[in-house]
């Protein structure tokens, strides 16, 4: 696998990535952009490193990068909304499509937990033949904030001892969302259910063990979007360990066949 790291524009403000590439190829290829989780980072977030591995090993190219606050892109985790994760998103996908060895009308999409979440608010487009959603959560109301006041209270309790709490991944600044970010899912479920609707080929991942996003958003995304579908539910925790083998073989696979 080779790796150009790249730089953007989104909202005026500097996004870091990288392009991995297969070792041989010739002419325009298929290309998986990969999103990944809240806490995380392009590099550290479960699944991600081996998933683009794999892909350009099956003759792919995968792009991944930094969301604004995570990572060696601009901003800090306080600093978040789901709507500049959204842009983000969206200008990612026309900064690769720019991309001379891109085949701009085989555009894949992963995303794993929030990067799930973004993927499954981007809108119908005929570029965007297939996506894959490992743990999105688009049940915010019922289950992210009261598990995320949950998270801030052990953290105040670890503090006083001296502990932090961890993330799933090197997140940037505290570990804090700031009111801005909880103004920004006003009204999110409905708009993620109205969107699922208009989609069609989604491969669903979930782990029945989760803490963090319950296994009720992986059959919600499946019930929602139109054939061909498929999900496939993994006997571990949010981080996929133990299970990464699986996961990652089952994307791949659906990437071959509807990319």
């Amino acid at each position: 696998m080779r790796t150009n790291k790249v730089i953007f524009r989104s909202m005026e403000k500097k996004i870091v990535g990288e392009i991995n590439l297969p070792d041989k190829f010739s002419g325009k290829l298929p290309t998986v952009i990969l999103f990944h989780g809240l806490t995380n980072t392009r590099k550290d977030c479960p699944l991600i490193d081996e998933t683009a591995k794999t892909l350009t090993e099956n003759g792919f190219i995968a792009f991944r990068f930094d969301f604004y606050g995570s990572g060696e892109s601009a901003g800090y985790l306080k600093d978040k909304t789901i709507d500049i994760l959204e842009q983000n998103a969206e200008d990612a996908i026309k900064f690769i499509c720019q991309n001379s060895l891109v085949d701009s009308e085989r555009i894949g999409i992963w995303g794993r937990s929030i990067g799930g979440t973004v993927a499954c608010l981007l809108p119908r487009d005929k570029k965007i033949k297939t996506r894959v959603i490992a743990s999105g959560a688009v049940m915010f109301e019922k289950t992210f904030k009261p598990a995320y006041l949950k998270l801030k209270k052990k953290e105040t309790e670890l503090e006083k001892v001296g502990q932090k709490l961890p993330g799933t991944g090197d997140y940037k600044g505290v570990y804090l969302l700031g009111k801005q970010w909880f103004k920004s899912l006003a009204g999110i479920d409905k708009k993620i259910y109205e969107n699922l609707k208009k989609l069609d080929t989604i491969l669903v991942l979930g782990t029945a063990k989760d803490q963090k996003v319950s296994i009720d958003n992986a059959c919600l995304i499946l019930n929602t979007v139109k054939e061909p579908k498929r999900i496939w539910i993994y006997p571990a925790d949010h981080d996929y360990a133990g299970v990464e083998k699986q996961a990652i073989e089952e994307t791949v696979r659906w990437f071959k066949r509807y990319l």
